[in-house]
Formats: C-alpha cells, structure tokens, sequence
C-alpha cells in the first residue's frame, strides 16, 4: 500500500486511478495525516455472497427471522381530517 499526499494525489489523479484500477490501494495523507485509503472496489457478488451467510448465521443462533414471502402491496389507511403534514406545520408556528 502505497502513502501519497492529498496534492500529490491532485496534480497526478489519471496516475493513481489507473493504478488502483489495476488493483494496487493508496493512503491518502494531508499534512502528514492519514486521511483515507482508497482501494479497487470489491467484487458485489463476493459481498453480497458473505452478507447471505451472515444472515444465515444469525438466524441460526436465533438472533433474526428470515423471510419466507416477499411482501404485498402496501395500501395507504384512509384517515379523517388534517393531514399530518399539514398539523406539523401548524405546531411549528
């Protein structure tokens, strides 16, 4: 991983992208301060793949319900009255 200063990393960004495109990560530093590391983005089935298991395991210790169904339509309640927006608004002045 490579230490670079914010303005260095400035006047040559083209330099650094194509270096992070080709899967090297980079510190960010200002003033000698580490600011943020910028690395490749990661593979989103790989992520979404560890997320599932998770959620498996968790649901395994009992800690969450998984759902069996996705959900319906949601039907609006129809309701008497004022609309809440318009109350909020009449309690703030």
């Amino acid at each position: 991983m490579r230490k670079v200063s914010s303005r260095e990393f400035k006047n040559r960004m083209g330099r650094y992208m194509r270096a992070v495109r080709k899967g090297q990560s980079l510190i960010l530093a200002d003033r000698g301060k580490v600011v943020v590391r910028v690395s490749p983005e990661e593979d989103p089935q790989a992520t979404s793949n560890a997320l599932h298991e998770r959620l498996k395991e968790l649901e395994a210790q009992g800690l969450i319900h998984l759902a069996t169904k996705l959900f319906t339509k949601f039907r609006a309640v129809e309701s008497r009255g004022k609309p809440a927006s318009q109350m909020i608004i009449g309690d703030r002045q």
